[in-house]
């Protein structure tokens, strides 16, 4: 069996469609927590974070609500960076999602930076002429809802392909090398996932983008279908690499 690795910075910011996709092909994970440390596979005696890719066929990052840039609050964070590096260096595929496409940005040498304001719910993206000979984009070019809530993005990764943009970033899934990926949306998310995303963050984002209380269930209710079919795809063709 096929196992995989995912980093989990935030709790509230599970697997959720990702890990469910991967299960419903055969394969395996097992999640690390570092802000909590805990992971799945030695839930009692948490084993920290791995300095190699070990047997893991893939490395998945999560999302979170810190900056890729606050590496002196967060030490996980360089040691995730360099995890990528070396999961990249082994050929290895990497997918980022959110924070972890920010991860993998920094760790790549690109660059974090403020947007200036929220940009979440769901949000139009295209794809560019490059995702139509992607092998993990590829049958999606084309537009697309995503579901999104970031206050940075990335820019000026040396080599990096541009895969979709749309919104408020022109840079909303890339690829480095052959390999790694980055998703500035979220493809995993559920309902029940954003709506924890309003209990646990609503007072700082809802001020700045109220359609996620406004327009949460019924932006759901038109676009989740299409996002869960996009996600399944996503992780189908992301495996194929391992």
């Amino acid at each position: 069996m096929t196992r995989f690795l995912i980093i989990v910075p935030e709790v509230a910011a599970p697997p959720g469609l990702i890990g469910e996709a991967l299960l419903e092909l055969g394969h395996a994970y097992d999640a690390i927590y570092p802000r909590d440390r805990f992971a799945s596979h030695a839930p009692l005696a948490y084993p920290g974070m791995p300095a190699t890719p070990g047997d893991y066929r893939g490395l998945i990052v999560m999302g979170g609500p810190m900056s890729a840039n606050d590496i002196e609050d967060f030490p996980f964070l360089a040691e995730t960076m360099a995890l990528i590096r070396a999961f990249d260096a082994d050929q290895r595929p990497v997918l980022g999602v959110c924070l972890g496409a920010q991860i993998i940005a920094k760790a790549l040498g690109g660059e974090v930076f403020p947007m200036g304001r929220l940009e979440a719910g769901y949000v139009a993206m295209q794809t560019t002429e490059h995702a139509e000979g992607d092998p993990v984009f590829a049958g999606l070019s084309g537009g697309f809802q995503a579901f999104h809530t970031h206050y940075e993005a990335v820019r000026n990764i040396a080599g990096a392909t541009v895969l979709a943009s749309g919104g408020a970033s022109a840079v909303q899934a890339f690829r480095s090398g052959k390999k790694t990926y980055g998703l500035q949306f979220h493809p995993e998310v559920t309902l029940d996932i954003a709506r924890d995303w309003v209990r646990k963050f609503g007072e700082a984002f809802c001020q700045d983008e109220p359609r996620l209380i406004t327009d949460l269930d019924r932006d759901f209710g038109s676009y989740f279908a299409g996002s869960s079919r996009l996600c399944r795809v996503l992780v189908k063709n992301w495996v194929a690499l391992a």
